[in-house]
């Protein structure tokens, strides 16, 4: 099994994990994640993709039908690295499978984590937040021209530290954003931990609250327009 395939496994086995351990009164708490409590979220992984568990179901059914999520992902995991090991998959494409499986399964693993109190950190170095940090570099390009309101030639240093080593310029092109070659400059940059980086662009808290925690900077009007506006969703 690659790395991905057991980050994949590893984040099930941590969302299953704390949803093992939600108290009677904790369902209803609020999370991070936008107009979903801590049972909006069990419900909303345990179903995806599908048509969602209705809204009476009882927590016992939840965490049943995430055990049940994990075991179909496993197999599909399973599917998907098999087929690669034996030359009938397309490896680019299970490798974008896997990126966005951790994304999805480490930023609610989070919604859960913070609901629960348990604690966060943001200088983690698990395969599974560099998988999920590498694949969201794939749209930082593009969330940068589409959502910050850069100009054509405009461009931005990107610096992570950590499980991801990543030290690159992005610019905006025919209203299109791609990585190039060559630095930035210091006066429009962003630097953070991939943990940090992940949240921020998932809409989880505020660029100041990850740069009050040492997580995150960001420098020149280029870096205050990414921080406060490139989001996945909006």
């Amino acid at each position: 099994m690659d790395d991905a395939a057991k980050a994949v496994e590893d984040l099930w086995d941590r969302v299953v994990a704390l949803a093992e351990r939600i108290g009677p009164a904790e369902w209803s708490r609020p999370t991070p994640c936008p107009d979903l409590d801590v049972k909006g979220v069990v419900a909303h992984v345990a179903t995806t993709p599908g048509p969602g568990v209705r809204a009476g179901a009882t927590p016992e059914r939840l965490v049943a039908e995430l055990r049940a999520a994990r075991a179909r992902e496993a197999a599909r995991v399973a599917a998907l690295t098999g087929a690669d090991t034996t030359g009938r998959g397309d490896g680019a494409s299970t490798e974008r499978v896997l990126g966005a499986a951790c994304l999805d399964l480490w930023v609610h693993a989070h919604d859960l984590s913070v609901a629960l109190g348990e604690p966060v950190d943001l200088d983690e170095d698990s395969p599974a937040v560099a998988e999920a940090c590498r694949y969201l570099l794939r749209f930082t390009p593009q969330l940068f021209a589409a959502r910050s309101g850069a100009d054509d030639g405009a461009a931005l240093q990107i610096a992570l530290r950590g499980p991801v080593d990543h030290d690159a310029a992005l610019e905006v092109r025919d209203a299109r954003g791609r990585w190039r070659n060559g630095a930035a400059g210091a006066a429009h940059a962003v630097s953070a931990t991939p943990a940090a980086f992940i949240l921020l662009l998932s809409g989880r808290g505020e660029p100041e609250q990850w740069r009050g925690l040492g997580a995150l900077e960001w420098s020149g009007d280029g870096g205050e327009a990414f921080v406060h506006t490139a989001r996945l969703f909006v």
